[in-house]
C-alpha cells in the first residue's frame, strides 16, 4: 500500500484556514472588508482579550439573503466573481469566498443578519465549520458577527499568539488603515469595552486622519491630488516636523486596498529626498486608482501584495504625486519664496509701467516717472535722489548713438553674469547697427545707471523684508509681512553651498584649493578600500588624492567651499557616510556624499557673522530654487506669526 492519502474534509479546511487567518487581525481585517463590500457606511468592532476570546463585527450593509447563509460558510463560496475572466476586473475587497469558511473553521461563530429586501431576520450558530443552529429573528438591516475561542480547536495556532496587548495592537493597526482607506465608512474599535478609534465617516480624508491620530499631524498634513492619463493619486503627506525613523505611518492603497510594495515606497523615498532628514520617513496616506486590469491582487494570501503590468509606470506617477504636493506647499508656506514673489512684483510692476508710457516719451522723462510712480506706491522708498531701475538704465546706455562693438559685447556679458540674463533682442540690433565707439561721458553715464540699479535692488530686498537681528549666534530673526522669522545660518548656507557644489559636480567643474602641505591621513582597510570604490567621486567634489601607502591617503588639493574648515575630519567624515550607504543606489549616494561635504563647508551655530554677511546669506537663499531644507532635511527657517505672538502674550 502507498503512503500518499486524500485528508479528509475537516483537516482541509484547517490547513486553508491557517493561510487566511494566522490571527485575530486577521479575521477582523477578512470580515470588515467584507461588510466594506456589503455597502455598509457604519462598522463596529469589539474585542476582548485581544480577539483571542472574543470579535464582534457589526454593520449596516445591505446583509445576506436567508436563501445563502450556509452556503456563505462553504469554502470558495463568493458573490464577488463568477469566473475566471472576472479575476481581470476586480473591484471588491474580497474575492476567494474563503473568509468566513476559513473563520469557521478555527473558532465558534454566531451570525445575525437580516437583508436590505427582507422583512425578517436570520440568526445561525456554526462550530467548527457546522451549522448548529438556524432560526428567524427580528433585527435591523445589516450583519453582526460575534467569534469565540479562536484556534480552540487548533492547538499548534493558538501556542503561537502572542500576549492580549499585543493581539489588540496588531487589530488597532487594521482598523487604522481601514479607516484611511475608506474615509466615507464610520468605524468603531472598541478594546476590552474602552473605544480606541471612532471616526466620523464624512468622507473627509483630512477628518479621519484626525480621528486616527490627533492635532499634531491634522496640523502637519499637507493635500496630495494628481492625476494623469487613467492614474490618480489622492492622499496626505506631513511636513518633516511629523517624519518618523520607520515606515510604521507610511499607508499606501491601491484602488483602497491596503499594499506593501518596493516600487512605490522607493517612490516616496526618492519624492522626499532633500525635504526630509537622511533616515527619516515621512507621513503618508496615499491611495492610488488605476484600472483593474493593469494590476494582479490575487498573488498573496493576505493580498498585501499585488503585481503591476508597468512598474516604472507606478513609480514616476507616485513620485510626481508626491514631489508636487511638497513643492507647493514649500512654495506657499517659504520665506524665500515670498521674498522672490514680492520682488518678482516689483520688476513686473516695472515693466508694466514702462509699457504704459509712450514711446516718444523722453527717455530721462521715462525714468523720473517710473521712479516717482514706484515711490507713491510704495514699492520702493522715497529718497531724495533719483533712481533708475535697470530695464531703463540698460535701455538708455543702448539707445546712445556712440557704442563700440567689442564694448557692447562685453557689458552685455558682465551685466549677464552680475544680475542674470536680460532682454538683449534690441542691445543686438543696436549693437549690429553701430560701428562707432562709445566715449567717456555716456560710458560713465552708464557705469553710473548700473551703480543706481544695484542700490535699488538692495532697497527692493529691504523693502520685502526686514532685518532684524541676530541671536545666539546661530539665528538671523527677520520680519516679512506679519510673520517673524527665525534663519537657521548653518541650515541656510549648507542648503547654499550644496546647491553650488552639486552644479559643479555634475558639471565637473568643481573648483580645487590646492594645499601647501598636504595632508596624510591614516585609514583603516575597509575605509581605504572605500576610497577606492568611490575615487571618482572624491573627484569629482574637488579632492586630489594619492594612495600614500597601504593604508594611507594623501590629500594634495580639497574642494574650494567655506573656510577654517578641519579637511582632515572632513574627509573621514565623508568616508563614515559612504560606509553608510554601500548598499544605496549610485543618486543617493551621490547626495549624501554632496550633503556632508556641505555640512562641514557651511558656517556653523555659534559662529558670529556681521550684518551684511546675514543679509547676503538671506539675498542667496531668495535665489535658490529649493531653499526650504538643508540638504539633510532641517528646516532653513522657521516662522512665528503675530497672531502667535499675541496669543504668548494673551491678547488673543
Amino acid at each position: 500500500m502507498g503512503d500518499i492519502v486524500l485528508l479528509d474534509e475537516q483537516t482541509i479546511n484547517k490547513i486553508a484556514a491557517g493561510e487566511v487567518v494566522d490571527r485575530p487581525a486577521s479575521i477582523v481585517k477578512e470580515l470588515v472588508e467584507n461588510s466594506i463590500d456589503a455597502k455598509a457606511t457604519s462598522v463596529t468592532v469589539e474585542i476582548r482579550k485581544g480577539g483571542i476570546s472574543y470579535i464582534k463585527i457589526m454593520d449596516n450593509g445591505v446583509g445576506f439573503k436567508s436563501d445563502d447563509i450556509e452556503l456563505a460558510f462553504e469554502r470558495h463560496a463568493t458573490s464577488k466573481i463568477r469566473k475566471e475572466e472576472d479575476l481581470q476586473s476586480i473591484t471588491s475587497m474580497g474575492f476567494r469566498g474563503e473568509a468566513l469558511a476559513s473563520v469557521a473553521a478555527i473558532s465558534k461563530i454566531s451570525l445575525t443578519t437580516k437583508n436590505i429586501n427582507e422583512e425578517i431576520g436570520t440568526k445561525v450558530r456554526v462550530e467548527s465549520g457546522e451549522i448548529k443552529n438556524r432560526q428567524e429573528v427580528p433585527c435591523m438591516t445589516g450583519t453582526t458577527i460575534e467569534i469565540f475561542d479562536v484556534f480552540y480547536n487548533v492547538p499548534a495556532r493558538f501556542k503561537f499568539l502572542k500576549k492580549d496587548y499585543t493581539e489588540a495592537g496588531y487589530i488597532e493597526d487594521v482598523m487604522t488603515r481601514l479607516s484611511l482607506s475608506y474615509p466615507q465608512v464610520s468605524f468603531k474599535y472598541i478594546n476590552n469595552g474602552k473605544t480606541v478609534i471612532q471616526t466620523s465617516g464624512n468622507g473627509n480624508l483630512h477628518d479621519a486622519i484626525y480621528d486616527v491620530f490627533g492635532k499634531e499631524i491634522y496640523n502637519a498634513v499637507i493635500p496630495i491630488d494628481y492625476e494623469i492619463n487613467d492614474m490618480k493619486v489622492f492622499g496626505m503627506i506631513g511636513k518633516p516636523s511629523v517624519s518618523r525613523s520607520t515606515r510604521m505611518h507610511q499607508f499606501t492603497f491601491l484602488n483602497n486596498r491596503y499594499i506593501k510594495d518596493k516600487t512605490i515606497s522607493s517612490a516616496i523615498d526618492r519624492a522626499c529626498e532633500e525635504k526630509f532628514a537622511i533616515s527619516k520617513h515621512a507621513f503618508i496616506v496615499l491611495n492610488i486608482y488605476m484600472s483593474p486590469a493593469q494590476i494582479d491582487v490575487n498573488v498573496h494570501p493576505a493580498k498585501l501584495e499585488v503585481k503591476f503590468a508597468d512598474e516604472s509606470k507606478i513609480f514616476d506617477v507616485v513620485y510626481h504625486a508626491v514631489r508636487n504636493a511638497i513643492e507647493n506647499d514649500n512654495k506657499q508656506m517659504s520665506l524665500f519664496t515670498n521674498a522672490r514673489e514680492e520682488i518678482n512684483k516689483i520688476n513686473t510692476t516695472i515693466e508694466e509701467m514702462d509699457k504704459a508710457l509712450p514711446n516718444e516719451v523722453d527717455t530721462d522723462k521715462k525714468i523720473e516717472q517710473i521712479s516717482k510712480d514706484l515711490m507713491n506706491n510704495g514699492v520702493i522708498p522715497n529718497k531724495e535722489e533719483k533712481k533708475y531701475n535697470f530695464e531703463s538704465a540698460t535701455r538708455r546706455l543702448y539707445q546712445e548713438p556712440k557704442i563700440e562693438h567689442t564694448n557692447v559685447n562685453s557689458l552685455i556679458e558682465s551685466l549677464n553674469e552680475k544680475f542674470g540674463d536680460i532682454n538683449t533682442s534690441s542691445m543686438k540690433e543696436q549693437e549690429e547697427s553701430s560701428t562707432t565707439t562709445l566715449d567717456n561721458d555716456n560710458f560713465e553715464q552708464a557705469k553710473f545707471d548700473v551703480q543706481e540699479y544695484e542700490e535699488t535692488q538692495v532697497e527692493k530686498m529691504d523693502n520685502v523684508y526686514e532685518y532684524i537681528g541676530h541671536v545666539f549666534d546661530t539665528y538671523i530673526i527677520i520680519r516679512m509681512k506679519d510673520k517673524i522669522y527665525f534663519v537657521d545660518q548653518h541650515a541656510a548656507h549648507e542648503r547654499f553651498l550644496f546647491e553650488q557644489i552639486k552644479e559643479a559636480y555634475y558639471a565637473k567643474n568643481q573648483q580645487t584649493q590646492m594645499l601647501l602641505i598636504p595632508l596624510l591621513i591614516g585609514l583603516s582597510n575597509k575605509e581605504m578600500d572605500i576610497v577606492r570604490e568611490n575615487i571618482d567621486m572624491f573627484e569629482n567634489a574637488g579632492f586630489i588624492l594619492d594612495e600614500f601607502d597601504d593604508n594611507t591617503y594623501k590629500v594634495a588639493g580639497v574642494p574650494n567651499v567655506g573656510y577654517n574648515i578641519d579637511h582632515k575630519s572632513m574627509f573621514k567624515d565623508m568616508i563614515t557616510e559612504l560606509s553608510s550607504t554601500e548598499k544605496t543606489e549610485r543618486q543617493t549616494k551621490e547626495h549624501r556624499f554632496l550633503a556632508t561635504l556641505a555640512c562641514k563647508a557651511a558656517v556653523k551655530g555659534g559662529m558670529k557673522l556681521d550684518i551684511e554677511e546675514q543679509k547676503r546669506l538671506i539675498d542667496n537663499m531668495i535665489n535658490l530654487d529649493n531653499p526650504f531644507t538643508c540638504p539633510h532635511g532641517r528646516p532653513t527657517a522657521v516662522p512665528m506669526t503675530r497672531y502667535e505672538i499675541e496669543r504668548k502674550f494673551m491678547r488673543k
